[in-house]
């Protein structure tokens, strides 16, 4: 895409109101990451057994890479749902901490 159309097409994006499938797509940014409460509330409970800490931690990462390229591209169901599953991963992660150095 040359810069032009690149300019052109930053411009119509940021103009534009919100169709039907990208208030869909807000609503999904916050409700997807409740979809890990559940395990928050079971850490929480001292049922950590079964969780891997290598596998939240690589979670961890992945949502801040995704947060960051969200707040650069300006994508604010990306920048919500990333935001909100980083705060459920932490949960997670400091609950089992807390619960195995107990």
């Amino acid at each position: 895409m040359s810069r032009q159309n690149h300019i052109l097409h930053f411009h119509i994006s940021k103009t534009r109101r919100l169709n039907a499938f990208d208030k869909i797509a807000v609503i999904a940014a916050f409700a997807y990451p409740l979809t890990g409460i559940p395990q928050v509330i079971s850490v929480l409970r001292g049922e950590s057994s079964g969780i891997s800490l290598p596998s939240w931690f690589g979670f961890i990462i992945f949502a801040v890479f995704f947060l960051v390229y969200g707040v650069v591209h300006r994508i604010k169901p990306m920048i919500i749902t990333n935001a909100l599953w980083l705060l459920v991963d932490c949960l997670v992660v400091a609950g089992v901490i807390i619960q195995r150095m107990s």
